[in-house]
């Protein structure tokens, strides 16, 4: 994780993403086959938050978009920042504790279904390295 100052940080892109689990203990992902920067790469669903937008209002519109579902209870997981070499992003990941709907890939990109505990060994996109962590230790307390 980069700590940047104040004034920095307002030139970060602000991202939400969402933390789908289902009964298999498994997290859903999404490919990045049409996307210039880490092409076929794997990210959590979500997008780009409009300036007028919370992040929650932000991911319920981008999973809709993205995956047809209509969230229902989400709990935030902090904020992530991530320097890639052209541009800074600040993600607000959300753990979607209940939904409407069977997310299907709305958009150009395939979902996948992943195991947690295989998270490190698929490729992800770098940002998101942290968010994997974290799900890692709060799912690796609950099964013990």
């Amino acid at each position: 994780m980069v700590l940047l100052s104040s004034s920095n940080k307002n030139n970060l892109t602000q991202v939400v993403v969402g933390v789908l689990k289902n009964s298999s203990n498994e997290v859903l992902l999404s490919t990045r086959t049409h996307k210039t920067d880490f092409p076929d790469y794997l990210e959590f669903p979500g997008g780009k938050k409009e300036l007028d937008e919370t992040p929650r209002i932000a991911l319920k519109r981008e999973l809709k978009e993205e995956l047809g579902i209509s969230i229902k209870d989400i709990s935030p997981m902090g904020s992530y920042i991530y320097e890639y070499d052209a541009f800074g992003v600040e993600l607000h990941p959300f753990l979607i504790k209940s939904y409407k709907g069977d997310p299907i890939a709305n958009e150009k990109e395939q979902i996948v279904w992943v195991d947690i505990q295989d998270l490190n060994k698929v490729k992800i996109i770098p940002g998101s390295k942290s968010i994997v962590e974290t799900l890692t230790n709060i799912f690796s307390i609950e099964r013990s």
